[in-house]
């Protein structure tokens, strides 16, 4: 008995259906104590069940015909053997005991350590392997299906949007420091400006000295906008809003009739453009223009100035924080781009390090600004406004005479 299950031990990695096959009947003719014989019926249906295709295969898996082994069987059972008696019938078969010595393989040791998979079956040692699951053969009710091994149903992984656009990544790219909806409420809120403030005379002089800032930050705006991955409704027609705003700061404004009727004039082809229609005889604009032709530093830090302002009056106590919060990032919003334009190239500190660190600074704390309003963290704010003001303060000290 022991003899036969080492035996068997050694051949479950090879075929599990055999092994099943002979544990019945090892079982069934010498174990546990009892001495009736299988009948051809019942090991016939449980080979079968074990392996379907035994009817066409046996020969090649058991040596001999089950047939034959089964007749043998039955005419073995006429004499008494002992379980660990090798002897030979009448027809020459061997025997051990009651089992046919063909259901033994010839080398058990070296069968039990082949550790080649089966085909259409997983392994005991690949199973047990670290790595990719093996997929094992197709079972009845997924025949139809291709399997997910098969190489030409490999997928690339599916692309990201850091691995898409590389650009949307970067912590200063237009999409990272505005909104397209910041840029179409700013440039709404220009327009409702120079409405209000042009339309005659008496209002052009009072406000005068409010409309280069607000052409600036126009000119600046149109030119992003431009440039934006997404389309505002009037993208096509960017750099002529971007010209017309650059005009009205061609030159510096002066009180009285000729001017406002210049100014005027310029705002409402800016109006026809935004509204798509474009005035004809426009004069053609390059498709694209560096910020410093279009917009004076001066004037970009005028509107810096005016959003460090405004947050900090509107929205500068802890019960206020929660209902400004869309004014507290649109303002930090226009912060930043402004404070980026202002280092890129044609201002002439492009490669000033000390600059550019001071510009940063600034983009990291209206950054953090919008991240506490949206979080409704006040001391966070505080913390990140009181950060705007001292580098504002320490970049004028350095650069406000030159």
């Amino acid at each position: 008995m022991l003899l036969i299950a080492q035996i068997c031990q050694f051949s479950v990695s090879r075929s599990i259906a055999l092994t099943c096959t002979l544990v019945t009947v090892v079982t069934m003719t010498a174990g546990c104590g009892g001495n009736a014989e299988p009948s051809t019926s019942t090991a016939t249906a449980e080979n079968a069940a074990q392996n379907p295709n035994a009817s066409n295969t046996s020969a090649e898996s058991m040596g001999t015909g089950s047939v034959a082994s089964e007749k043998t069987t039955q005419s073995a059972g006429s004499s008494k053997h002992r379980r660990d008696e090798v002897w030979v019938d009448e027809k020459g078969q061997k025997w051990f005991g009651n089992v046919p010595m063909d259901a033994f393989f010839d080398e058990p040791y070296t069968i039990g350590n082949n550790q080649t998979p089966i085909a259409g079956a997983t392994s005991v040692a690949a199973a047990a392997n670290v790595g990719p699951p093996v997929v094992p053969a197709k079972s009845a009710d997924t025949s139809d299906k291709p399997s997910t091994t098969d190489s030409s149903m490999a997928t690339a992984p599916p692309t990201t949007s850091a691995t898409a656009s590389p650009a949307s990544s970067e912590g200063d790219s237009w999409p990272a420091l505005i909104s397209l909806m910041s840029i179409e409420e700013e440039v709404k809120s220009i327009r409702n400006f120079m409405k209000e403030n042009v339309e005659t005379v008496g209002t052009y002089n009072s406000s005068m000295l409010m409309i280069p800032p607000k052409a600036a930050a126009l000119a600046t705006l149109a030119e992003i906008a431009g440039q934006y991955p997404e389309a505002v409704s009037w993208k096509d027609d960017a750099k002529y809003i971007r010209d017309l705003a650059k005009q009205m700061n061609s030159s510096a404004l002066q009180r009285g009739a000729k001017d406002q009727k210049r100014i005027l004039g310029l705002f409402e082809a800016v109006t026809d453009t935004l509204n798509r229609s474009k005035p004809a005889g426009l004069e053609e604009p390059p498709e694209s223009d560096s910020f410093a032709e279009v917009s004076e530093m001066r004037l970009l830090m005028m509107r810096m100035e005016e959003a460090e302002k405004r947050m900090k009056t509107e929205a500068g106590t802890e019960s206020t924080l929660g209902s400004k919060k869309e004014m507290i990032v649109h303002e930090a919003s226009m912060l930043a781009v402004m404070a980026k334009v202002v280092t890129l190239p044609g201002y002439g500190y492009e490669d000033d390090a000390v600059f550019k660190g001071f510009g940063s600074d600034i983009v990291t704390a209206s950054q953090a600004i919008k991240v506490a309003a949206e979080s409704n963290d006040f001391a966070s704010y505080e913390s990140a406004l009181s950060k705007v003001a001292t580098t504002c303060q320490n970049c004028h000290s350095k650069y406000k005479n030159d």
